[in-house]
């Protein structure tokens, strides 16, 4: 014992550790009662933190403070436990991420991943990387995303849990989904089949809602309801209420695919909260219920707002790839080292080639040097290029969302745009995509601002209120414009997702 880094522990702790990866809510159960217990050893304290906060993060549930995992995280730190701190940094990285102190969290769990490559835990690397996999999903990179999802689906075959292995593969199909590869979508789909009546939960919800897209993308939309149906029974999600809403469309139920609506404006996710606002707005717009559309118009904005307000999602995903060539660059680092010893040791062998050894060492080191010196410019060169283009990019933001906030204003009011917002909008919406000044500069200066004020979301009502017309003639224009621009025929809506494309490419 005094020759390990491994601490005895009462008999609770011990058994909950045991089955803490494959029953965490039993071992919430079991702590719980512990929580204020003042007899336990400094050891035994730090691992019911770690256990703790584990097994409320596998149940699905967070905990507000890292107070708790932190102490863990300090005690394994100081005593080597490189094992148990693995774990506590990746819990403490989770808590962070939850209090949107983005950076600590990233490192954190980047961190327990660098760890956990010399620990062998497949039931740990599971966890471990099914989190940093939806953490790139939250930010749109899908390419990082399947990598860590398809890393999380090995350590899951590799413990041989079909449980996790089921909810690995309804991750690695959803992004298939969202990426429109349907092939690889039913391939995944196929792969979960053989599992499908071994799971269960939210698990097998989301295997059911997985299938019910793809039958939906082939045509057939009676059993996809039906699928649809049961995961509802099972656990209610988002993507379900969506698909349902979309068949009751397609069915003509209004009266369904409305309520399934009013449900997803409260989504968590906000592609999802904003199609569902506008989905409804229109409806409500239908039904002559203007009081309610201008209503959850305003409600449309404040996500708008929110959604600006988060961090830069590039910001995350250049964190972790900054981590990751920092890690690369310490082992090319440790393995120079390493050829300099060897090489240092050759010479004291053999005098011979001692001299040849040493002028090549001397080369070798100044060549390094000289790269090393190379290196570092051009990183804070392409840093200094970097930080000029965000901060130009963040204030190219901010004024256009006090221009655009003008625009509703006076929209809002029943007033015609003012010479210096419309030209204030062409202004920064050509600095932002230079490609619209020459796409536009056939237009006059009231299409052009149909065309910007489209690309802003701006409903046909207030885009006729700005530029004093009516809704019917902005229809007009939008139709006009399709066809002037693009070349196509159609109706305001095709004119509107063109323009947005070319904004969005």
């Amino acid at each position: 014992m005094g020759c390990s880094h491994e601490q005895t522990h009462n008999e609770l702790l011990t058994h909950a550790e045991q089955i803490v990866f494959t029953q965490p809510d039993t071992v919430v159960g079991m702590l719980s009662p512990s929580w204020g217990d003042t007899t336990m050893s400094e050891a035994d304290r730090a691992l019911f933190g770690l256990l703790y906060t584990e097994a409320i993060h596998r149940s699905g549930l967070y905990i507000g403070t890292d107070s708790l995992i932190k102490a863990s995280k300090e005690y394994f730190e100081r005593h080597g436990d490189n094992k148990h701190l693995a774990q506590s940094l990746l819990h403490h990285g989770i808590i962070l991420y939850q209090q949107q102190k983005i950076r600590e969290a990233i490192l954190s769990i980047k961190q327990a991943e660098q760890m956990a490559r010399d620990l062998n835990e497949p039931a740990f690397d599971w966890y471990l990387f099914s989190v940093l996999g939806d953490v790139n999903d939250n930010v749109g990179d899908y390419t990082t995303t399947l990598r860590y999802y398809k890393q999380a689906l090995k350590a899951a075959q590799l413990v041989d849990n079909e449980q996790w292995a089921a909810q690995t593969l309804n991750n690695i199909a959803s992004i298939f989904d969202v990426l429109g590869e349907n092939d690889s979508l039913k391939y995944y789909l196929e792969q979960a089949k053989p599992l499908a009546d071994s799971i269960e939960g939210d698990v097998r919800a989301n295997y059911l809602v997985n299938n019910a897209s793809y039958l939906m993308k082939t045509g057939k939309t009676d059993e996809a309801k039906r699928f649809l149906t049961e995961s509802m029974k099972i656990f209610p999600t988002d993507r379900g209420n969506k698909l349902l809403a979309d068949i009751y469309v397609q069915e003509g139920d209004t009266s369904s695919a409305v309520l399934q609506w009013y449900k997803l404006t409260t989504s968590l996710s906000p592609d999802v909260a904003i199609q569902s606002y506008q989905l409804l707005i229109e409806h409500l717009n239908l039904l002559g219920d203007t009081e309610n559309a201008a209503v959850y118009s305003l409600r449309l904005n404040e996500v708008y707002r929110d959604l600006y307000d988060r961090k830069d999602a590039a910001g995350i995903v250049d964190m972790m790839t900054q981590f990751d060539e920092q890690l690369k660059e310490r082992k090319q680092y440790r393995t120079v080292i390493a050829m300099l010893a060897a090489i240092i040791f050759l010479m004291i062998i053999s005098a011979s080639i001692a001299w040849y050894s040493r002028r090549r060492i001397d080369k070798l080191n100044a060549r390094f040097a000289e790269s090393q010196e190379q290196y570092n410019l051009t990183r804070s060169e392409l840093t200094q290029v970097r930080r000029q283009k965000e901060r130009e990019q963040r204030e190219n933001s901010l004024q256009m969302k006090e221009t655009v906030s003008r625009l509703h204003a006076s929209a809002n009011k029943g007033k015609p745009v003012a010479d210096e917002d419309a030209n204030e909008l062409a202004q920064l919406s050509y600095a932002q995509k230079p490609e619209l000044r020459e796409l536009l500069s056939s237009l006059n200066s009231k299409e052009q601002l149909v065309c910007l004020l489209t690309i802003q979301n701006f409903l046909p009502t207030e885009i006729a209120t700005l530029t004093i017309s009516t809704p019917q003639a902005i229809t007009n224009t939008r139709v006009r414009l399709l066809k002037k621009l693009f070349g196509a025929t159609g109706g305001a809506k095709d004119f509107d997702n063109a323009i947005k494309q070319v904004n969005n490419d």
